[in-house]
């Protein structure tokens, strides 16, 4: 999300602006009105992440001020002045600024009404909605607009007017960096492998010298063979620290993580050259050949670590998978891939078919990457990984020729444990069990349909976001997502429609939920998970046209069948009662997707 676009960036236009005249005394006023404002406010709001921030602080702002208007004066005196404000930026705001304006200002005024805070919350949420917006700033490294005017002589009155358009200036920002494709990308589910072919002089050079060190070595045919970088021989140390700290790989990085946002910082304790074997024999190289995730701190929030592979053999029959995503690759002769250590699951394959002439020889050179905002906390998760990869290590050596009856057991519990771990990653994802746990522990406490609203929507979400930027996205990731989050939402729409039907009153509701879903399934069935979750989009599967029922006889038969089954669902008087906002919700975000679909809309 943290992407900050440069002036010269098409995305954002900005005017030129000269400075105002300066006399000996003081600076001239301002110019004043919305233009102006915008002018300034886009100058101090570039980055993604300030401007989404900015849009949820802002209406938290405006959530307090109305909240302790009505306990100050009554509910509809707030209304009335919420109307106002918004009937006042009509002649002030371009019309589609007036307009979201207007809708943001009726959704706050609605919160209003619905939650009746009182006199400690509505202070707070105004107080960190004010302090909150100068923590974005800081975290983004960019400087707040009310900075630009501070020493003016009119600073009260430009403050006011910054206030009085505070919420249509966000959405202008918002616009302006392409929020809505930032938020889509955010939310879908990535494929982060990186990949690039170093070329550059210095790498080949130092790759060629740890070649010819390694082969010197004589590793063993019978098991994988490895290095410590630190330990290695000066020269050939060098040669390592060449590549490792080399431009190409950071370039490799800064592709997908911003410069201006994300430092990147090399782990040497970490760092090896490893020579695989083709050959296993249920010990612990075994784990190379299974599906599995190198590290155990996948929950680690906003900081990654990441294991490259440098190849510096000619090498065809070594592959790595990534069944997530899925692709496979025999990375050779100066190539690399980088993956997440802690996130993205991954085997090697050996094809005796396509037989190399030298062993297979990688470089494994690893990267801490976190916000520069949070750095002690990036720092923290590369001390973690470390300190976590020295001690399996010893578990790793101990288990390739196991010896005792206790190694041999310590064997058997490090296939288990990886085993364990891919298929909850697979079926799940840990990181999808602990958003849900979460949300669940937040409903416990907040109530009022919390877990309900916060789950019911992001498998729709989630589908567009997806079919966006599919060329972005990971297919398997998507899939199990996808899966995940509806599966919730349906469970719960579910126990609210089977707490108010009544077999003896709502016949058509039956037919129409039972009939709709019966369609829907037979559609998913006919197309199977991969093609329904874009897989031709995405490139999975070869795109081709599914003629079998029900297509080919109905319209869009998983969306008729969806929709059928939400109107069916709405029939039912105790549900519309108790929750009449989520079936319209559902359709909505429904028939969104379809016309995005039936458009090809995406970046």
């Amino acid at each position: 999300l943290a992407r900050a676009h440069p002036p010269s960036s098409p995305r954002t236009p900005l005017p030129e602006v000269g400075k105002p005249a300066m006399s000996t005394a003081a600076a001239a006023p301002a110019p004043t009105g919305f233009e102006a404002h915008r002018t300034g406010f886009r100058k101090h709001h570039r980055s993604t992440l300030n401007v989404v921030l900015h849009l949820g602080l802002t209406p938290m702002g405006l959530l307090g001020a109305l909240s302790a208007l009505v306990q100050v004066t009554s509910p509809e005196t707030a209304a009335t002045v919420a109307a106002l404000y918004s009937a006042s930026l009509a002649l002030a705001v371009p019309f589609p600024l007036f307009v979201a304006s207007a809708v943001a200002t009726f959704g706050i005024a609605s919160a209003c009404a619905h939650l009746a805070l009182g006199y400690g919350t509505s202070a707070a949420l105004v107080a960190v909605s004010y302090f909150g917006q100068d923590l974005a700033h800081w975290v983004t490294g960019e400087s707040t607009y009310q900075s630009s005017y501070s020493g003016q002589n009119d600073f009260w009155s430009l403050l006011a007017q910054h206030t009085y358009y505070l919420l249509p200036l966000a959405l202008d920002a918002a616009h302006a960096v392409g929020v809505a494709s930032g938020v889509l990308l955010w939310l879908t589910p990535r494929n982060d492998v990186l990949f690039t072919q170093l070329q550059g002089e210095t790498a080949t050079k130092a790759i060629r010298q740890l070649r010819d060190w390694v082969v010197a070595q004589k590793p063993s045919e019978e098991c994988t063979t490895h290095w410590w970088a630190l330990e290695l021989p000066a020269a050939e140390k060098a040669s390592f620290e060449a590549v490792s700290e080399g431009t190409e790989m950071k370039e490799m990085f800064h592709r997908r993580f911003s410069r201006d946002t994300y430092n990147v910082e090399s782990l040497p304790g970490m760092n090896e050259v490893y020579v695989a074997s083709t050959v296993h024999n249920m010990n612990s190289d075994t784990v190379f050949f299974m599906d599995h995730v190198d590290g155990p701190y996948m929950l680690y929030p906003f900081c990654y670590v990441y294991r490259t592979l440098v190849a510096i053999t000619h090498n065809t029959q070594i592959s790595t998978v990534f069944p997530m995503q899925p692709f496979r690759v025999a990375i050779s002769d100066g190539e690399v891939i980088g993956l997440d250590f802690h996130r993205e699951v991954h085997r090697i394959e050996s094809d005796p078919s396509k037989p190399n002439a030298e062993r297979r020889i990688t470089c494994k050179m690893h990267y801490v990457v976190y916000p520069k905002c949070l750095g002690p906390v990036g720092r923290y998760l590369g001390a973690l990984t470390v300190r976590y990869n020295q001690k399996f290590r010893y578990l790793f050596v101990n288990t390739i020729a196991a010896k005792t009856v206790f190694w041999r057991f310590m064997t058997w519990c490090v296939l288990a444990g990886t085993e364990m771990t891919f298929r909850m990653e697979q079926l799940v994802g840990l990181n999808n069990a602990a958003f849900f746990l979460a949300l669940a522990a937040a409903d416990a406490v907040i109530g009022n349909h919390f877990f309900l609203v916060a789950t019911s929507f992001l498998h729709h979400v989630k589908a567009i976001a997806a079919f966006y930027h599919r060329h972005s996205a990971s297919m398997g990731k998507t899939v199990r997502d996808s899966v995940v989050s509806k599966a919730i939402a349906a469970v719960q729409l579910g126990r609210v429609y089977t707490r108010h039907v009544d077999v003896s009153q709502d016949a058509a509701s039956l037919a129409l939920v039972v009939g709709g879903l019966a369609l829907s399934a037979m559609a998913v069935a006919r197309l199977g998970l991969v093609r329904t979750y874009f897989g031709a989009e995405m490139g999975a599967v070869e795109p081709k046209r599914v003629r079998g029922f029900p297509y080919g006889f109905l319209p869009h038969p998983m969306a008729l069948g969806t929709l059928a089954a939400l109107a069916g669902a709405h029939m039912v008087p105790g549900l519309r009662a108790e929750v009449p906002w989520l079936v319209p919700a559902h359709a909505a975000f429904t028939a969104a997707h379809l016309f995005q679909e039936v458009l090809d809309i995406h970046a």
